[in-house]
């Protein structure tokens, strides 16, 4: 099967690059990743990464460095199962069904153990101890696949027990897979005076809906205009900059780091043509479930139209990623560049800092007297009114 041949060798190249963001699609995985990007979330409806972390391993009294790759929550879809199931942004998963996700070298108590000469008998303990969690693991590409994917058969739609690490806690949930449909944005007037506006997703739908809700809101008497970023993971550079289009002041909204050879330069991210702002004091929400293209736009909203940013350290990634399409249907993405701020400034695993830290989280979020950040934002913008 020469398809088959073609395809395994092309998953092989992708992977080799270690790189999670640079993946070989099937025809029906790039067609569900095209769905995704379009508001249609299948699976638990999270948006998952996997974050390099480097520890320690303790065996006795000694320690060795020890590299994970954790499969982590990077931002839960509003209304998804993920959501009713209590999954939040930032939690690692551990295992599925019991079957643990291969998220470091299981071998490496046993190469310490060698290391220290210990007792042959305890090596051998060790050794049965890591070949009996690899007999029952799932390796961080099938584990994706398993909660990205709406079960094919009855025998398969059970929901899925989740084993997650939150904080210094081992938690056990129940995720459903669904298809979930993603309203590309709301929004609405505060207190006959704050525009409020929260794209769910950076697509082009929400761009035309941006668009669209921001002369509403003018017209309605909009005297500032809060844009809430909080928990928006899935996007596209494109629609994102015909955003920024209508907020920032600049035509340069950004630079990409690039690589050319064996060395990195730099190129500006410009909008296709001039911008036409609001003209209105803008505010910003951000916190950790910010994810890529939404913190370029938390920053670039900040650095070219002076707005204020309300809220917690955004995720921190920063990779630019390009999806291709081959002529059978499947392909690829792969990671070309990384975006820096106007000046430069770097948000890779940093994340976005906010002008104000707002740790407290949202009752009802998007609603005045039970989201602090919000209510943060709308008495910065009252202090704006009335100093123009």
């Amino acid at each position: 099967d020469t398809d088959k041949l073609a395809h395994g060798s092309l998953d092989a190249l992708l992977a080799s690059l270690n790189d999670s963001r640079s993946q070989f699609l099937r025809p029906e995985q790039r067609e569900q990743f095209a769905r995704a990007l379009n508001g249609e979330i299948q699976g638990i409806g999270a948006v998952l990464t996997v974050v390099n972390r480097k520890t320690t391993l303790r065996v006795g009294d000694e320690t060795a460095p020890l590299e994970q790759n954790l499969l982590q929550v990077a931002a839960v879809v509003p209304g998804s199962p993920a959501e009713k199931a209590g999954l939040k942004q930032g939690d690692v998963i551990d295992a599925i069904g019991g079957q643990w996700i291969i998220s470091e070298d299981p071998f490496a108590e046993i190469a310490q153990l060698q290391r220290m000469h210990s007792p042959r008998e305890q090596i051998r303990q060790a050794s049965e101890r890591a070949r009996q969690r690899l007999q029952n693991s799932l390796t961080l590409s099938e584990a994706i696949q398993r909660l990205s994917q709406n079960p094919k058969d009855e025998k398969e739609a059970k929901p899925l027990q989740l084993t997650v690490k939150r904080g210094g806690q081992t938690l056990k949930l129940e995720v459903a897979r669904a298809t979930t449909k993603v309203r590309p944005l709301e929004y609405r007037l505060l207190q006959s005076r704050w525009g409020y506006m929260r794209p769910n997703l950076l697509n082009a739908a929400a761009a035309r809906e941006f668009a669209s809700a921001l002369r509403t809101l003018k017209q309605g008497g909009a005297k500032g205009l809060i844009i809430d970023l909080r928990g928006v993971a899935i996007g596209q550079q494109e629609p994102t900059l015909q955003i920024l289009s209508l907020v920032a002041t600049k035509r340069q909204v950004a630079q990409v780091e690039y690589r050319e050879g064996k060395n990195y330069k730099k190129r500006p991210l410009n909008l296709s043509k001039a911008p036409q702002p609001v003209n209105l004091p803008v505010a910003v929400l951000v916190d950790r479930g910010t994810y890529n293209v939404a913190e370029l736009a938390a920053l670039a909203i900040r650095q070219t139209s002076k707005a204020r940013i309300f809220g917690m350290p955004t995720f921190g990634d920063a990779l630019q990623t390009n999806l291709y399409q081959f002529k059978d249907g499947s392909g690829f993405t792969l990671t070309v560049g990384r975006y820096l701020g106007v000046d430069g400034t770097k948000f890779h695993q940093r994340g976005v800092q906010p002008d104000e830290r707002i740790a407290a989280e949202p009752r009802m979020r998007g609603q005045l007297g039970g989201d602090p950040a919000l209510e943060r934002a709308a008495k910065w913008l009252s202090t704006q009114e009335k100093k123009s």
